[in-house]
């Protein structure tokens, strides 16, 4: 990644923080490294690992590199209970944010990279719908601030979800379990926007082709469950109310759910969110292996072929893992080089910045090198960047030449002539102004041009 790119991704990973950190969530790190024993729990990701090798006699277990924040999160908090007596270790409930590069084994695409940027944001220690509506307002605000209204929320609940798969006429076998063909039918769900409704009900029907495959294979009676679910196409709060109607009418996973939503749904609205922004999207399914609650993922409406570029969800089993007990958390994670690529697409980046260099002191006269060296001295002492030329060919036209390819802000001219008068040529290359400035007022001059 080049300076011109690297800079308008620092640009937008720093407008993601500032928000982050706007609500109060403190930044942590992990290691890129962990334990293979620490990230492969899950199912759906561990065949995406990428795996360390060492020559090291010494390491006696597998390492791997990490494919996420969020599994090393649950073992930050494992590592790190509080101390009540001591006052040691993470306080909860906890709010913090992460960024840093994540590494998976997938084939690269448009979009999709082996290794990428994720800037995460979680509250551990709640499970309070409060937490989650949070987690879906700083995303709604970090989308108004990057693409302004080009965005929508799709939030969806996996206590729905166990609450359809409940409904259904689902047969495991010896070697297929019930577990297996509840994941391959959310998974199955998941691909509806991609694939259409025909092809999810094909897929639905499907008879395994051997004793270990999970085809879901579901008798009409289940498909028309799952066709009544798909095709409420009410307002968001009707359909809710709709599906508690007509499929959940006993109380269980599904009411709870659909209980968890509405209360999102009254806080957002609290805080001023439109509806159109967050709707309710039944097809979501996200995480099999650790979301438990709510569910969200965010997509760009003028590039939705490129899928989700801030998801998320509640995991309150995940940190079980690690510690035995149940400890409820909730987050979300923005995919910054996903983001990244739409908003270069959709030319919403700032102004390309080639250098980080404001100012670029031409190099006209070895007479003058100790008035180059102090002034860039000065300069830097009052929070400016300055680059003296280093081309070895000292003519006017070569040291410019560089200095506008550069892509600096400000050139400084202070060659023979100048040094008898004691003034240098201060060009501005953004406007393509020019001005005469006695030497010694040349720190003067920046600090009132950067005020």
């Amino acid at each position: 990644m080049l300076p011109e790119d690297f800079l308008a991704r620092e640009w937008l990973m720093s407008k993601i923080q500032s928000i982050f950190r706007s609500f109060g969530y403190d930044p942590i790190e992990t290691p890129v490294i962990e334990f293979t024993r620490v990230l492969s729990g899950e199912d759906e990701t561990s065949k995406n690992i990428f795996f360390v090798s060492t020559n090291s006699q010494s390491q006696k277990e597998a390492l791997a590199m990490r494919f996420d924040h969020t599994v090393p999160f649950a073992r930050l908090l494992a590592a790190y209970p509080y101390n009540r007596k001591k006052k040691t270790g993470i306080r909860l409930p906890w709010r913090r944010m992460v960024l840093g590069p994540v590494f998976r084994a997938d084939p690269p695409q448009e979009g999709r990279y082996r290794q990428f940027y994720q800037c995460d944001i979680d509250v551990a220690g709640t499970e309070s719908m409060l937490a989650d509506a949070e987690i879906v307002f700083i995303i709604y605000k970090v989308m108004c601030t990057l693409v302004d209204d080009d965005f929508v929320i799709r939030l969806n609940n996996r206590k729905i979800l166990n609450g359809l798969i409940s409904l259904l006429n689902i047969q495991g076998n010896l070697n297929v379990s019930v577990d297996d063909l509840t994941r391959e039918i959310m998974r199955t769900l998941d691909k509806l926007e991609k694939v259409g409704e025909q092809e999810v009900f094909e897929l639905l029907r499907r008879q395994p082709d051997n004793e270990f495959d999970p085809a879901p294979n579901l008798d009409e009676d289940s498909l028309e469950i799952i066709k009544r679910f798909l095709t409420l196409n009410s307002t968001d709060s009707n359909k809710l109310e709709q599906c508690r109607q007509i499929l959940f009418t006993e109380e269980g996973l599904g009411q709870q759910g659909i209980d968890e939503l509405k209360m999102i749904q009254g806080y957002l609205e609290k805080l001023g969110v439109p509806s159109d922004k967050v709707v309710i999207d039944f097809s979501i399914a996200r995480g099999l292996d650790y979301y438990t609650g709510p569910v969200m993922e965010t997509t760009i409406l003028s590039r939705p072929q490129l899928g989700s570029v801030f998801s998320g969800g509640r995991y309150d089993d995940l940190i079980n893992r690690f510690t035995g007990q149940k400890l409820p958390a909730v987050g979300a994670s923005i995919g910054v080089d996903r983001l990244f690529h739409i908003l270069k697409q959709l030319n919403l980046l700032p102004e390309n910045r080639t250098t980080v260099t404001d100012v670029m002191i031409l190099n006209l006269s070895d007479k003058c090198l100790t008035s180059y060296l102090d002034l860039s001295r000065q300069l830097r002492q009052i929070g400016l960047n300055v680059e003296m030329c280093l081309v070895e060919d000292q003519t006017f036209q070569s040291q410019f030449n560089f200095a506008v390819s550069r892509g600096a802000k400000f050139v400084i001219i202070f060659g023979e002539d100048e040094l008898l008068e004691n003034v240098a040529q201060i060009k501005n290359l953004v406007d393509r102004s020019q001005l005469s400035v006695p030497y010694d007022n040349i720190v003067d001059f920046f600090e009132n041009s950067i005020k």
